[in-house]
């Protein structure tokens, strides 16, 4: 469930609900003006994804793993938020995912510069 191989699959399908999102609050957008925040929140939960995508490719431990997964699979449950409980939940959720995997990956980039990614696991 946390293996790099595992975690990067969820964070394709992460990817691309959240652009699926995008997408529905694009077109939302386009007939109401309205749904601005969440074109936003869906911008962040993509690129959140996007990290923790690069993230599943370094060499970490195994705790560490799980700290992205719980991330990643949290990107996906938000899907089936925005769905439900609509902008503002998702605007909280998204910039707190973001904010977490990107301190993640700043963290391992700044204190492990031997962190390179492993295309052979995937």
């Amino acid at each position: 469930m946390y293996t790099p191989s595992t975690l990067r699959v969820a964070a394709i399908i992460a990817m691309l609900l959240s652009a699926c999102g995008l997408a529905l609050s694009v077109v939302a957008m386009h007939y109401s003006g309205m749904f601005l925040l969440g074109a936003i929140s869906w911008v962040l939960l993509l690129w959140a994804s996007f990290l923790g995508y690069q993230l599943a490719g370094y060499k970490l431990y195994k705790d560490e793993y799980k700290k992205v997964g719980l991330r990643i699979y949290l990107i996906i449950v938000a899907f089936a938020l925005f769905l439900i409980y609509g902008v503002v939940a998702g605007i909280v959720l998204s910039v707190g995912l973001l904010a977490t995997l990107w301190g993640l990956k700043r963290n391992y980039d700044e204190w492990v510069p031997s962190a390179e990614t492993t295309d052979t696991e995937a």
